[in-house]
């Protein structure tokens, strides 16, 4: 089993953390701050690190620094980054640090869950698939017919396969207006499908995008995430 090593100082996040985490079969094991953090990480084997980027004692960054300077095996341990702050340059100053990516909190449990599985593949979505997919506005969309529904969503997962090199020639421009044209096209695609995350997903990259002028780097990161989720349980 997966261990993943969640560092937060706020009780309530390690909470949902520590559920949402063994619900795709990891074992979550909480420290109360980077200090804690740094001290476990020595003396136990993990696979993954998810650090909040301002704790007490020691932040997320200083204590993956450490790690990463130490002698173990853990200083190649991946690590994710998550925070309630915003700011581009933020996080962009955490990747530096070392992070793979960056979470914005409050994050929503499929996002949470898509993140995990793309950096250890081994873990499996939970099994309530209605968390994902709306199989009654899909039946209703294509007429009752269940055919139709696994024709829509076969469309869809062709679509889905194709997304990552699209998106990728879209952000080597950071091409915006692109952006947003690729996103309509997905949202209508996900309307017929019955795929209420993905919609969720393609609404939170468009308020990333229309909410400031930088390159909506750490929104696009979470929409990568869910997509390939969404496209695992479809194949």
């Amino acid at each position: 089993m997966p261990r993943i090593l969640v560092a937060d100082d706020n009780p309530l996040s390690l909470r949902f953390f520590a559920e949402a985490i063994g619900q795709i079969g990891a074992e979550c094991v909480g420290a109360s701050d980077g200090r804690q953090a740094t001290v476990m990480a020595a003396a136990e084997a993990f696979d993954l690190f998810l650090f909040d980027a301002r704790m007490p004692q020691l932040d997320g960054a200083s204590a993956l620094r450490r790690i990463r300077a130490g002698p173990g095996p853990e200083r190649l341990t991946p690590a994710l980054a998550t925070t309630a702050s915003n700011d581009g340059e933020f996080h962009r100053a955490l990747r530096s640090a070392g992070f793979e990516a960056v979470l914005v909190k409050p994050t929503r449990i499929q996002t949470l869950h898509a993140m995990l599985l793309q950096h250890l593949p081994e873990l499996r979505l939970p099994h309530d698939r209605s968390l994902w997919f709306d199989d009654p506005q899909a039946l209703r969309t294509s007429g009752g017919d269940a055919g139709v529904v696994g024709a829509l969503r076969a469309l869809l997962h062709q679509e889905l396969t194709a997304l990552p090199r699209e998106l990728g020639e879209i952000a080597a421009t950071e091409d915006r207006r692109a952006l947003r044209d690729r996103l309509h096209r997905l949202a209508a695609s996900a309307g017929f499908c019955g795929v209420p995350a993905l919609t969720a997903a393609i609404d939170g990259l468009q308020r990333a995008l229309e909410a400031g002028e930088n390159w909506p780097e750490t929104a696009l990161d979470e929409f990568r995430a869910c997509c390939a989720a969404i496209n695992r349980l479809l194949g």
